[in-house]
């Protein structure tokens, strides 16, 4: 059998006191995520910095053009607008 050695009260406080006791588990998942925060937070003000530098290149340069050829959502329901109403006056017109 292995030899078990006690340890008085005094000497148990000691060794809990001790600052090199090994850390816990919650400790140092702790610890990491602390770590993880701080990374997380330093990576979220970096992206704002470059997304603010991004507008601001936008608004000194100008937005971007579109395309002449390329239909607007407000072209495309002006021709639907006109060509209601172009079919609703042929359809008046006949009745008539």
């Amino acid at each position: 059998m292995a030899e078990i050695n006690k340890l008085s009260v005094g000497q148990a406080l000691d060794k809990l006191r001790r600052t090199d006791a090994p850390q816990s588990r919650m400790e140092r998942l702790d610890e990491k995520n602390d770590a993880l925060d701080e990374e997380i937070q330093r990576l979220k003000e970096t992206r704002f910095r470059l997304e603010r530098g991004q507008r601001h290149a936008t608004n000194v340069l100008g937005a971007p053009k579109a395309h002449p050829r390329r239909i607007t959502k407000r072209m495309m329901w002006w021709s639907v607008g006109t060509l209601t109403l172009i079919a609703i006056m042929a359809w008046w017109a006949l009745r008539h």
